[in-house]
């Protein structure tokens, strides 16, 4: 008789949340999409598989640098993220014709995908950890919502997902790491989702 441990019901949540038919990168991938794709007005209309596999396979292969590359500090890992978005926004850009996308879209994805990546651990990604304490917090509505409640903490203004502005990205993470200064930002974050997911 086989006896379940805890590795089994991870594996089994995985599953269903994530359905990893193509392995898990590409299927954190996808689900990171999922939390920001209803942002991009009129994409039904112009999106192919081809053209998102292709911008999928762009932004996998620009975030393995995130993952993998050595920083020096908090500010080279920050100049490196600008780049990614930027690269991210320029190849979206130019697949479409009546879609733009933002900082705040482009931000979203890359953030969420290191997200996931991470919470299925180091024992299924290699070396996620590795970079885990520079790692942005992904905005949205829900976390701006609890991080405006220590008082300290504004909100970004106007709609997160419509930022164009990476100093105002980059200064929204800025606020956070120094109201919590003795703590890994996205340690909060995941802390702070999972209670207002509860609640």
């Amino acid at each position: 008789m086989t006896t379940l441990n805890s590795t089994d019901i991870e594996n089994f949540w995985i599953r269903v949340y994530l359905n990893p038919k193509e392995g898990l990168l590409v299927a954190c991938a996808d689900r990171a999409y999922r939390d920001l794709n209803r942002t991009l007005r009129g994409i039904s209309k112009e999106q192919t598989k081809e053209k998102y596999y292709r911008l999928r396979g762009h932004m996998m292969k620009l975030t393995q640098d995130l993952i993998s590359q050595n920083f020096k500090d908090q500010s080279d890992f920050d100049q490196s993220h600008k780049l990614k978005c930027d690269d991210m926004i320029q190849i979206f850009n130019s697949q479409y014709s009546d879609v733009r996308m933002a900082y705040g879209q482009a931000q979203k994805w890359i953030n969420m995908y290191l997200k996931y990546l991470f919470a299925l651990g180091k024992s299924r990604i290699a070396d996620i950890d590795k970079n885990y304490k520079y790692f942005h917090l992904p905005i949205d509505n829900i976390i701006q919502t609890e991080l405006e409640k220590f008082g300290q903490i504004e909100r970004i203004s106007g709609v997160w997902s419509q930022i164009n502005d990476y100093d105002v990205y980059l200064g929204y993470q800025d606020r956070v790491r120094k109201h919590f200064k003795d703590s890994i930002p996205m340690d909060i974050e995941f802390d702070l989702f999972n209670n207002a997911s509860s609640s």
